[in-house]
């Protein structure tokens, strides 16, 4: 068989560092891998539904997309940052938020509005405490990155400096987001999270094509990298995990709420 192809976003130029590590080591095991890079993943959605690519590396939106004109798609593989994922909702130090009713007639704005992270989710967890968006709160958004849902964190730094200007009363983001910019020194005394979502499915690796080998070898060389090599582990870092870890049942279900809420806002 040809190379096994595998589809990739480019939401970031490290995109490309990570995948020439990854292509040069399985060059080095002997395992014939290459990557095509997308500029959105509705793009790489299509690419992979039509087998111009074996693999996609998709996000949480882009797997249920797949998955809902694929019905026999498989997620074969995540990062361990991938599992468990959470997002926040954060307010002013001085005001009398609390909790997430407390945003009833307040302005909310959230990322952009192909992200899990940033929008679908954190007002889906509105709605289940009865809040509909522009009838108990006023509710805005900031689509800095269509296309690439929430990989680049555009949005969510966008909607920071919203927050920073008093223009909304509370945001949402991502966890990881939040504690980069706690790191980066952004994220200001004047602000605090009061709301930490239950822990949801990010990222994985999607094959639409069942019983092939090439999944089974492709899911073996992941795992199997070594986590003691300078190259791998850069290659690691950049890409924001600790080791690759197979997508079980546990992890298949944390898809079910995002796919809930995609099904509510008419995301499919």
């Amino acid at each position: 068989m040809a190379s096994l192809m595998v589809g990739v976003v480019a939401y970031d130029p490290k995109v490309v560092l990570i995948w020439e590590i990854i292509r040069d080591y399985a060059k080095e095991k002997k395992f014939d891998l290459d990557y095509v890079l997308f500029s959105n993943y509705e793009t790489q959605v299509q690419a992979l539904l039509d087998k111009k690519v074996d693999l996609a590396w998709n996000t949480n939106v882009a797997w249920l997309r797949t998955k809902k004109r694929a019905p026999f798609a498989e997620a074969l593989l995540m990062r361990d940052s991938d599992v468990d994922f959470t997002s926040m909702f954060i307010a002013h130090e001085d005001s009398n938020i609390q909790t997430l009713e407390d945003l009833k007639n307040k302005r909310v704005c959230f990322g952009s509005g192909d992200s899990a992270q940033a929008f679908i989710l954190p007002a889906y967890y509105l709605k289940e405490q009865g809040l509909e968006p522009n009838r108990d709160y006023t509710m805005n958004r900031v689509d800095s990155d269509l296309g690439k849902h929430g990989d680049t964190g555009r949005s969510e730094y966008d909607i920071l400096e919203k927050l920073k200007n008093n223009e909304y009363d509370a945001i949402a983001l991502a966890t990881s987001t939040w504690m980069r910019m706690i790191e980066l020194g952004l994220s200001g005394s004047s602000l605090r999270p009061f709301y930490k979502s239950r822990g949801y499915s990010h990222c994985n690796f999607t094959n639409i094509t069942p019983n092939v080998s090439y999944v089974n070898e492709f899911v073996e060389f992941m795992l199997g990298m070594d986590t003691q090599r300078s190259d791998i582990t850069k290659m690691m870092e950049m890409e924001a995990l600790s080791k690759w870890v197979k997508t079980g049942e546990y992890e298949l279900q944390g898809y079910n709420e995002l796919e809930q809420a995609m099904e509510w806002l008419n995301l499919f």
